[in-house]
């Protein structure tokens, strides 16, 4: 299978398409910047498109590699300059700092083995996360996900990888015959995800009370923008101004999943 050339565009275009997804409780959508005030549509647009480059080069470097030690310490450095790629067409702002390190593994794992099996992709890229890389800059700045790990023991994007991704398996997993599938699969994500982007703006209780509301609007009949819930929700991400960016990550990332698998 020859996925080499258009993996990185696929990797891309997921996350324009993530963007563009409408609507995102406290995210930015088509029709509002969620909980941020410094992020808006055409600044995470401008930010995927300048990932192109470097996702390519995970890509190539990572063709029929053998996943050991060196390809990880191989697409840490492509990595880190992918995310100061993304911080000058930025000015600065995070917008995929996650985002770059799930969709790398997942890029490099699947041009690794040049297959669109995402049980076998999902599984090297878990082994690549868990794999050492001794380049890593011991005074890097601390993340979101650090802050959290070391105040509420969650794990954060890397915690997610280096476990299998679960939560991206539960919305693979997730097929049902409704208009509102994404819809569902991103409230899936809402209930189970512990985003420490949500911790790190407020508490675990704001965490709880959000994956509650999720799960009843998941579980409902209802279609989800129908559903009461649903607008308890919008109002509740907005009067705790918390942003699950670790959702829209791991939404963006199932999305280039299914689309590799059907190329």
């Amino acid at each position: 299978m020859q996925i080499k050339t258009s993996i990185a565009q696929l990797a891309v275009d997921a996350l324009k398409w993530e963007v563009n997804f409408t609507p995102k409780p406290g995210l930015v959508d088509a029709l509002s910047n969620g909980s941020h005030d410094d992020m808006d549509l055409s600044l995470f647009l401008k930010s995927a498109d300048s990932l192109l480059d470097g996702f390519q080069k995970i890509s190539d470097v990572s063709f029929n590699r053998e996943i050991d030690v060196a390809l990880r310490e191989d697409i840490g450095a492509i990595g880190r300059q992918t995310e100061s790629d993304m911080f000058q067409a930025t000015g600065g702002i995070n917008t995929h700092k996650g985002a770059i390190w799930t969709m790398s593994l997942l890029i490099s794992a699947a041009s690794s083995l040049q297959t669109g099996d995402l049980e076998q992709i999902l599984l090297s890229a878990q082994k690549l996360a868990n794999l050492p890389d001794k380049y890593i800059p011991q005074t890097a700045k601390r993340t979101h996900g650090m802050e959290t790990k070391k105040k509420y023991a969650l794990s954060g994007a890397k915690g997610e990888a280096q476990a299998g991704f679960p939560n991206i398996r539960k919305v693979l997993n997730y097929e049902q015959d409704v208009d509102d599938l994404w819809m569902r699969r991103l409230m899936l994500l809402y209930g189970n995800v512990n985003d420490t982007n949500i911790v790190y703006r407020s508490n675990l209780k704001v965490l709880e009370t959000l994956q509650s509301i999720s799960k009843e609007i998941f579980e409902s009949n209802v279609p989800v923008i129908e559903n009461a819930e649903f607008i308890e929700l919008e109002k509740f991400v907005n009067e705790y101004n918390i942003s699950p960016g670790g959702c829209a990550d791991l939404f963006a990332a199932s999305y280039f999943l299914i689309n590799l698998g059907e190329e």
